[in-house]
């Protein structure tokens, strides 16, 4: 995180061009690409956080400047869609609709300029770069997202090599976008159900859940721990097991020289044990001895957050290895208590919003606290989340343990949020956008399953919608 604030700081001295009406930069010299600006604190001051509006309200003339007046008018439109629960519910349908009515080209061509285009920073490189550059400029970095999974009911077979070996390629390409884009800097988020079969997953869950030694932490977070146990496993898993751990290794080896980090996503609670330990411990032990290569992603709408993060804090205290997290509130809530309720199981989230917000505040209390038992560079921690009191709860902790920008930074969804996201990065607070890219036909199956799963945080950006419709007001009538 560090590499990266000193690339914005940079970043911001650049002359900016338009193109395609977006600020591309031009060619950073050398000897740019080190310096920063010794007027920038390197801690989370006191005199730095009075700068942020918290109401996240009265800068939405500079948030908003780089936007085209079409792309407010987008922007304005696709949420104000985004509002309707019977939209958002059948949205799968209606683009079925939508293509059977209009053809492949023209639905595409309709996706690209509304909801496509809102959410989704593009579909290739050349046209991903630009974008990239255009909001490191802002001061906001990237955590680039080619959205590759593998669905549970996709294939029956245990494994499907060739798409496997397709998504390891494909995030190799999102590393060196990431890294020619950003100046070596940033992350690329992985899709865990893009690197082995679902049924996998699931598979080593429940070996994890039901063996005797799973109240014993130190049980199973590792890999190896599991292929011991060869009466829990066929050979087939075992043989399956060991090629998830190459694939794991080599997108993050391949990130970690190309000095770009990688956040490994949260999925489904029955897969979500073995994630986090087989990608998320294990890969922390290897590859965060030096520095911090690995964030692991934790979904505070589990009933089991606090705990699960609190864990793995003192694993990697224990054994000496920089501790990584994404934390977030999560995007399987509907679904984990339907799950639940079918199959007659304890709920496994927490049961109101509100108790999802005291959870998330809870354990970023934890770690803010515990921030100074770290030293600089041992611990990195975003914090992803839209709602303005959970950012305001945040602030005031930084306050009060003011720790190094390199430890804490933020975190919000490409095509959301800009009215927070541009604020902090003005201020030179290390922010990022979770930026999705990828062709139409996969980016539309992936749009419709994140609205359903994020329709709450949808349905709460009326702030957003009517500062966009303040600022193009403003704009027409100037």
């Amino acid at each position: 995180m560090l590499r990266y604030h000193t690339a914005i700081s940079s970043l911001r001295h650049c002359v900016l061009s338009r193109q395609h009406g977006i600020r591309t930069l031009s060619k950073l010299p050398a000897a740019l690409q080190c310096q920063s600006r010794h007027s920038e604190p390197a801690s989370y001051t006191k005199e730095l956080l009075q700068k942020v509006d918290t109401q996240f309200e009265d800068k939405y003339k500079t948030v908003f400047r780089s936007k085209s007046r079409q792309q407010l008018v987008r922007a304005a439109t696709v949420l104000w869609l985004c509002s309707f629960e019977v939209l958002v519910r059948h949205n799968q349908q209606l683009l079925k609709t939508s293509r059977k009515l209009l053809g492949r080209r023209l639905h595409e061509k309709l996706l690209q300029t509304t909801v496509y285009g809102q959410f989704v920073i593009g579909q290739k490189k050349e046209t991903v770069k630009p974008i990239i550059a255009d909001y490191l400029a802002s001061g906001v970095g990237p955590i680039l997202y080619y959205a590759l999974e593998e669905d549970k009911s996709s294939h029956s077979k245990l494994g499907n090599d060739p798409f496997y070996a397709s998504s390891v390629k494909s995030f190799k390409e999102a590393i060196d976008i990431t890294s020619d884009a950003a100046n070596k800097t940033g992350y690329i988020a992985v899709k865990p159900t893009a690197l082995c079969s679902p049924n996998l997953w699931i598979i080593l869950t429940q070996v994890i859940l039901s063996s005797t030694k799973s109240a014993d932490f130190d049980s199973y977070h590792k890999s190896s721990d599991l292929i011991a146990d060869s009466k829990s496993l066929a050979a087939e898993e075992v043989e399956e097991l060991e090629k998830l751990v190459k694939r794991g290794e080599e997108i993050i080896e391949y990130a970690a020289s190309a000095g770009v980090k990688v956040m490994i996503d949260a999925e489904q609670t029955y897969f979500q044990p073995a994630i986090q330990r087989i990608l998320g411990v294990e890969m922390m032990s290897r590859f965060n001895r030096e520095s911090v290569n690995v964030l692991v992603t934790y979904q505070t709408y589990l009933k089991s957050a606090f705990e699960n993060v609190d864990r793995d804090m003192e694993y990697c205290k224990r054994e000496g290895i920089k501790f990584g997290a994404r934390i977030v509130r999560g995007a399987y809530l509907d679904q984990e208590r339907q799950l639940a309720q079918s199959n007659k199981y304890e709920d496994p989230t927490n049961p109101t919003f509100e108790a999802t917000t005291r959870m998330y505040e809870k354990t970023a209390a934890h770690i803010l606290n515990r921030i100074s038992e770290w030293k600089d560079g041992d611990i990195e921690v975003m914090f992803g989340t839209h709602n303005e009191g959970t950012l305001r709860q945040l602030f005031t902790l930084l306050s009060e343990s003011n720790p190094p920008l390199s430890s804490v930074c933020f975190g919000q969804l490409y095509g959301m949020c800009d009215h927070i996201t541009f604020h902090l990065g003005e201020l030179g607070i290390p922010v990022y956008k979770s930026m999705p890219y990828g062709p139409v036909d996969i980016m539309t199956s992936y749009l419709g399953r994140r609205a359903i799963e994020n329709r709450g945080v949808l349905d709460k950006v009326k702030k957003e919608r009517q500062l966009l419709n303040k600022e193009i007001r403003r704009r027409v009538w100037r």
